[in-house]
């Protein structure tokens, strides 16, 4: 029968074990000095090595030639636990067996001296599903066990154990491994059983492993065809994943605003993705690198990737201004959301990425700051949203021009004498320095811009009373600055009330000429 390639190259000795080298140096010294634990605690994403050291460790405490503090498994007590034939390595997987009753049997069994070992150890594999009631029938044997007695616990979801067991054990806690250790791992696997395995599909199966090694072993599993070679383009068919340079293009073409491009792009990767959510997730994930290596003046420290493919995000990041990778993170997100709620997925797809090429099409915050991020990089302009203007309400005297929907800007206000269409702009900094106490009064104002001034005007005296206020007329002409560019002043004005032309006694003051 064909053996799983990560059962097959399942590590044997501590020696083996890749990437998690703080943990085997310390056991293995233990062993060496005869400094046992009566209890053990392994913790870590799934198939960073948990169950092989726990199943390694049963055997290092048995092995009678163990002189460095690994099983030689070569004497009978190692070949007893590796074939299975002795009964004094038990492994429970805690998932099936969580009542209290199967932890009363197990402590029933305690007692039994070990047939063919020194010690009898226990690996309770997915230890974090037991009930409570099962974890205090535990307590008291894991706190003082019968000497020839040890406990391994394995489990995926640390904070699950409850406080009076984790202090209880020997806690080690196993760490992610880096792509670059996946990669190598699957080369020597791909030498070993003699197939070729390209240096890119070793790369992007590191990736897609996510910091699991047996997740990779059966990737590569999945993507072998006999002795022939493992390319990139078979890992993409049979993964069904675009490789990080297709990724990285379509990223280009959201920025150089080519939805026919990004649409094309699209329809070709529909055929490798089961769905348009995971294509949204990868390039969630290739932001995520562009959006560090902008930020951070050592990206590598916190990017999992080769060194080529490093070096293109880097020089695709500073391309891209840090408001546009964040604005087309959000859009995928928000669509990722979506898809779960609506049947026309791939409709909802098309236009999330048409909104990625048209941040004019976005009416939010982040929308306005990629337009201001292009316009300062010297990328095409969108072009601008116009909405409908608001009817001034009539006055006895002139009233300033209404407020655009769609702010300028902010190293030039447009509008002069016409409004301000920094005002929402102006808003938002209120917001963010503290002053959010002055937005409610701002409700009622009707802003106009001339020249250096910025003309408020409210028919409510309290509103214009309180911004007068000093302290408040200074945050104002602050936030003024920082929305324009420039210093403003702030002029408050008191606007006489007013009547709508539909109101009735509007009607009533035509009629009778008053």
């Amino acid at each position: 029968m064909y053996q799983a390639l990560y059962r097959k190259y399942r590590p044997l000795t501590f020696s083996d074990v890749v990437g998690q080298e703080h943990i085997v140096k310390t056991l293995r010294a233990q062993i060496a000095e005869g400094n046992i634990s009566h209890a053990y605690l392994f913790c870590g994403t799934r198939g960073t090595g948990k169950t092989s050291c726990a199943k390694i460790l049963a055997r290092a405490v048995n092995c009678a030639e163990s002189g460095d503090g690994d099983p030689c498994n070569a004497c009978p007590q190692c070949q007893g636990i590796l074939n299975e034939s002795t009964m004094d390595v038990v492994e429970i997987d805690a998932a099936t067996n969580t009542g209290v009753g199967d932890v009363r049997e197990l402590r029933e069994e305690l007692i039994y001296a070990p047939a063919s070992v020194k010690y009898r150890v226990y690996i309770i594999d997915e230890v974090h599903m037991l009930s409570n009631q099962a974890f205090n029938a535990l307590l008291k044997t894991l706190e003082e066990p019968p000497g020839h007695v040890i406990f391994v616990l394995a489990t995926t979801e640390i904070h699950k154990i409850p406080a009076t067991i984790l202090s209880r054990c020997q806690r080690f806690d196993f760490k992610r491994l880096t792509p670059e250790l996946i990669a190598g791992r699957l080369q020597y696997v791909a030498e070993q059983e003699g197939f070729a395995l390209e240096p890119a599909a070793a790369s992007l199966l590191a990736r897609l492993a996510d910091g699991a090694m047996r997740d990779g072993l059966s990737l590569l599993d999945r993507c072998r065809d006999g002795q022939q070679p493992v390319t990139l383009d078979r890992v993409e068919q049979i993964v069904g994943v675009c490789a990080g340079d297709q990724l990285m293009e379509a990223v280009r073409l959201a920025w150089n605003r080519d939805a026919t491009g990004l649409l094309k792009f699209y329809k070709t990767a529909r055929e490798r993705y089961a769905g348009p959510a995971q294509l949204f997730a990868d390039l969630s994930a290739v932001l995520r690198d562009l959006l560090i290596c902008s930020v951070s003046d050592r990206p590598q420290e916190l990017i999992e990737c080769d060194e080529r493919e490093l070096e293109q995000k880097i020089r695709l990041s500073r391309q891209l201004p840090t408001a546009c990778i964040m604005r087309m993170m959000r859009t995928l997100l928000e669509g990722i959301y979506e898809l779960g709620r609506t049947s026309e997925k791939n409709l909802l797809a098309e236009m999330t990425l048409i909104s990625l090429c048209r941040e004019e099409l976005g009416e939010d915050y982040a929308s306005l700051s990629a337009r201001i991020a292009r316009l300062e990089k010297g990328g095409v302009a969108p072009a601008p949203i116009i909405s409908e203007p608001i009817a001034a309400p009539q006055k006895e005297e002139p009233a300033p021009a209404p407020i655009k929907a769609e702010p300028a800007p902010l190293a030039e206000p447009a509008g002069g004498e016409e409004g301000c269409p920094f005002w929402e702009m102006m808003k938002e900094v209120l917001q963010d320095t503290g002053h959010a106490n002055l937005l409610g009064f701002l409700l009622d104002i009707e802003p106009a811009l001339q020249g250096d001034s910025l003309i408020l005007r409210s028919e409510q005296k309290f509103c214009i009373d309180f911004l007068a206020m000093p302290d408040n007329k200074k945050a104002l002409e602050e936030a003024a600055q920082r929305a324009g560019g420039k210093p403003y002043r702030i002029i408050l004005k008191e606007a006489a009330a007013s009547l709508r032309e539909d109101d009735p006694l509007q009607e009533l003051i035509k009629e009778n000429n008053l």
